[in-house]
């Protein structure tokens, strides 16, 4: 058994002080290469990073205008929107009202934004982490969106800066937007661009053209009944803004007056009084009707043309034969079924297979309601959603001429009844689609798992909460009409999927 090191070490020098030779002790291992190369490795990776995230950030700063030029005066924008043969569809007047300074505004203004948008403005960087996690948690529970987590600085980079789209890319710019913004602006100078820049709904931006608008009044006249209105119209303005559905409106407002309360705003008495006074909202005060396609298109304008605010032309997609012949099967079809159906509205989205949008009925009457159910009412979409279940089991290897039992199931408790209780046994996939079996759609899904069937729908166009639950088969998550269309183009177009879109081209009078 060999010993100690310092014993071997003995024993060698014994031997020299004897005359005998010793071998020399053998050399130490050589360090690995790898070893020596990888912290330059590292070191190396990390320098690209920094360079390429300095890149990618610059991109996007150098077209930033500056915060004295979008404190600019306000303007109304004269906006004809024409068909896809050029008719005459409306002429709006897209509003921004004039620009006000925070301090001019009674304290309550700004309170009601920060209460129901983003309790955690004068405490965040931009980005907070906090809230996301609080919206996230809440979400979970409700077991649906009912809160986001984007910040009041994320959504003015949203405002001033960035297209429509909802990419990935574009959550990145945004981020990143938001943190520069912080940077270089006060907390109170984001805000005040914030609510002289939001949507407000009915072609109004900023708070002095909702002021305007809806209550004939400036900005800095608003009261507390009204200035939680306002607030509580920004998240969904087609929904909620006061001329379009008061009803929903005034409950927003209550929503927003309890935030407030919470957030320590106001007191209990204050928001009992608030709650009981209803603000007097002025019709004909430059709200003009005119579909709700031209709401819809109306609404994306300013992401596009940023602050010109020549006249323009704004091209569509929309066909006015089409959108009459729409209508006309809405207001039949309610006419027929509406008792039966138990449904007192209707909607619905006429999309050409590369996402165009020809016609779009909102309700059984502008008129009388312009809110628009073909893109803001969350509906259960029922068998609508099978074709996302037959088409993941496709994927995954199953065939139309594969056979499944449709009959009476028990899947954890849950026991789906086919249409009138009528079960065919042993048929094919074919034969199971085409009858809308609830069994085997219900069977396939518990085969695939709900997050399979949920990614497929997603991947084609559906971007609304889908509950990953056995139901999910039978339509049970609430998606809006145009985002279901636009999920049904790739089944038309070769499997490519669109974005659904009503903008062709916006030029000035002049052609420009």
């Amino acid at each position: 058994m060999a010993g100690s090191r310092k014993e071997r070490t003995n024993a060698r020098l014994e031997r020299v002080a004897e005359g005998g030779h010793v071998a020399p002790p053998p050399p130490l291992p050589k360090k690995s290469k790898r070893k020596r190369t990888w912290p330059i490795a590292v070191a190396v990776v990390l320098v690209w990073l920094v360079i390429f995230g300095a890149v990618f950030f610059s991109r996007f700063l150098s077209s930033l205008p500056d915060v004295t030029s979008l404190m600019s005066k306000g303007s109304s924008q004269d906006i004809t929107l024409l068909d896809d043969q050029g008719r005459l569809i409306a002429r709006r007047g897209l509003k921004q009202g004039a620009m006000v300074e925070l301090a001019s505004l009674p304290s309550y203004v700004p309170d009601a934004f920060i209460a129901i948008e983003d309790r955690r403005f004068r405490d965040h960087w931009g980005l907070d982490p906090v809230g996301l996690v609080r919206a996230a948690y809440q979400n979970m529970q409700a077991g649906h969106v009912v809160q986001g987590g984007s910040t009041l600085t994320q959504q003015l980079a949203k405002n001033l800066f960035l297209d429509p789209s909802r990419t990935f890319e574009r959550k990145m710019q945004e981020a990143m937007l938001a943190l520069y913004l912080e940077q270089r602006y006060s907390k109170d100078q984001i805000l005040a661009l914030y609510l002289n820049r939001v949507y407000f709904g009915a072609g109004a931006f900023g708070i002095e053209a909702a002021a305007e608008r809806f209550f004939g009044k400036h900005a800095r006249e608003l009261t507390l009944p009204e200035a939680a209105m306002l607030a509580g119209s920004v998240k969904a303005p087609g929904k909620y803004n006061p001329l379009d559905n008061t009803d929903a409106s005034e409950e927003r407002a209550g929503y927003v007056l309890r935030a407030m309360q919470e957030a320590g705003f106001i007191d209990s008495a204050t928001r009992g009084i608030a709650q009981m006074t209803r603000p007097h909202v002025v019709r004909g005060s430059g709200h003009a009707g005119g579909g709700y396609f031209t709401d819809w298109v109306v609404a994306q304008i300013q992401g596009y043309i940023g602050d010109n605010d020549e006249p323009i032309v704004v091209e569509t997609t929309f066909d006015l034969d089409l959108e009459t012949e729409a209508e006309r099967a809405v207001a039949d079809g309610m006419r027929i079924d509406s008792d039966k159906l138990d449904a007192g509205q209707a909607a619905l989205v006429a999309m050409t297979p590369d996402g165009a949008v020809r016609a779009m009925v909102g309700g059984r009457s502008y008129a009388q309601s312009p809110f628009n159910r073909a893109t803001e009412a969350m509906r259960q979409p029922g068998s609508a959603f099978k074709p996302f279940v037959y088409l993941t089991a496709f994927e995954r290897g199953r065939k139309p001429s594969d056979t499944m039992n449709d009959a009476p199931i028990n899947i954890h408790g849950w026991k789906p009844d086919d249409y009138e209780g009528k079960y065919e046994g042993e048929i094919t996939l074919t034969r199971a689609f085409a009858k809308s079996s609830n069994s085997v759609a219900a069977q396939l899904t518990a085969e695939l798992g709900p997050a399979a069937v949920a990614h497929t729908a997603r991947r084609l166009g559906i971007v609304s909460h889908l509950d990953l639950n056995d139901s999910l088969a039978l339509g049970t998550s609430s998606v809006t009409p145009l985002e279901l269309t636009s999920a049904y183009v790739p089944f038309a177009n070769g499997g490519q999927s669109a974005v659904p879109f009503g903008i062709v081209r916006i030029r000035t009078q002049s052609g420009k």
